[in-house]
């Protein structure tokens, strides 16, 4: 007896259905595996990111699983953003124009082209712990430090060491990542943990060059001094 036409059409779309979404699913690639997202360091708590796509050029399509912090690490390029199919010009993000996205719990996947004449170079922050660990503790309050996002995950304040504040002191209860935007300034920290967290920049540290970040451990007491006549300014993004 042979089967009957409905029952046969059915299973064929639902094997089409089947065979699209595995396909979608095998497009897609993890994040740490997208070329133009290279892993600069990685531990139990967080991943760094450094985030390059030239102009002309684009990311794969690829998958977000964590909560991260992105920071523009330059004056921005438009870009075209495709999530699902659905397609979204997007204007240049300004230099230090930091946020945050929530994937822990709901992981998405986009694909990013670079549609103008600059590269799109982000400085980026994963929270790789499970949510049930994020910390609740409050946010640092200090000089010359501003609470920018406080996030469920992440934390970003806004660091700006300008004439005459020449340093700022503060102690930040989790992992801290603080990245240069522009300046000169020292970064000073006890060295206990260095050999146990490299190869993260942990303890005195001089950063001069945009880019430049340094880890400041949970529970450890971090002063930034500003170098020269020269404004400074830092993201500090906690780790929560």
């Amino acid at each position: 007896m042979s089967d009957h036409p409905l029952t046969m059409r059915a299973t064929q779309v639902s094997g089409l259905v089947l065979a699209v979404l595995t396909a979608s699913v095998a497009a897609q690639v993890p994040v740490i595996n997208e070329p133009h997202h290279r892993t600069v360091f990685q531990n139990a708590d967080f991943r760094v990111l450094d985030v390059r796509v030239d102009p002309g050029d684009s990311t794969a399509d690829h998958r977000h699983d964590h909560d991260i912090v992105t920071v523009s690490m330059n004056a921005g390029t438009p870009t075209r953003l495709t999530t699902g199919g659905q397609t979204q010009n997007r204007p240049p993000r300004p230099l230090a124009d930091a946020t945050v996205a929530e994937y822990t719990g709901k992981p998405a996947s986009h694909k990013i082209d670079n549609v103008g004449s600059a590269p799109y170079q982000l400085f980026g922050v994963e929270n790789l712990r499970d949510a049930k660990s994020w910390s609740s503790t409050p946010p640092v309050s200090a000089l010359a430090t501003t609470l920018a996002t406080d996030g469920r995950a992440l934390r970003i304040y806004d660091v700006r060491l300008a004439t005459p504040t020449s340093q700022t002191t503060h102690t930040h209860a989790v992992p801290t990542v603080a990245v240069l935007i522009n300046g000169i300034v020292m970064s000073e920290g006890p060295d206990a943990q260095a050999k146990a967290l490299a190869p993260a920049p942990v303890g005195l540290k001089r950063l001069d060059s945009p880019g430049q970040w340094v880890l400041i451990p949970r529970g450890e007491t971090h002063t930034v001094v500003r170098l020269g006549n020269v404004d400074a300014r830092l993201m500090e993004i906690e780790v929560r």
